[in-house]
């Protein structure tokens, strides 16, 4: 196992070594000792703060009342919030939801989501959803009402009605466009 692997209860086994190294200096609270804890303690911060960085409060990075400029998701933090899309698109997921998962305020995340991506977290779901069902309706012969469950949309008539909005045809239409030759039988 990797010194950055998570265990069991969470903790890296680095992490876990410098805390463990600092307990015995701060039971005893000896004056020769703070050398130590300081130096473990900057280690530690260090460690951290490489590996599991988060962005700063907004108010905190301002000068003089300038703008925020730093609203933007980390990498771990984009990469979670799409993996966890991906995994719902047949059930529903609420920004909020995502957003905790992210450590973020639901104003917070749809912001830095937006400025990562160019789109909203509803508009980048959205789109996962229809791109799964233009797969579906190309690839199966599965009913528009069936695609349209699988691809978590309330019902037939919710699913056509967006994805016209979106695509500007009917699934239907859409499907009855393609080349028969891509269309492929399940």
């Amino acid at each position: 196992m990797s010194l950055l692997e998570p265990t069991a209860s969470g903790i890296e086994p680095l992490a876990y070594q410098l805390i463990c190294s600092l307990l015995p200096a701060l039971r005893n609270r000896q004056g020769q000792v703070e050398d130590s804890v300081d130096r473990a303690m900057l280690v530690l911060c260090s460690h951290l703060s490489t590996h599991f960085e988060k962005p700063a409060p907004c108010e905190a990075l301002q000068t003089e009342k300038a703008p925020c400029e730093k609203i933007a998701l980390s990498p771990w933090q984009e990469r979670r919030a799409k993996e966890m899309m991906a995994s719902h698109m047949d059930r529903g997921l609420s920004i909020a939801q995502i957003a905790s998962e992210c450590s973020l305020s639901r104003s917070h995340f749809s912001r830095a989501f937006k400025k990562n991506t160019g789109v909203s977290p509803r508009d980048w779901f959205l789109q996962m959803r229809l791109d799964k069902a233009k797969h579906l309706l190309t690839e199966t012969q599965l009913t528009i009402s069936r695609i349209s469950l699988d691809c978590g949309f309330a019902d037939q008539s919710h699913f056509t009605r967006v994805f016209t909005r979106v695509i500007g045809l009917t699934p239907f239409s859409w499907r009855r466009s393609l080349p028969v030759a891509s269309r492929r039988a399940s």
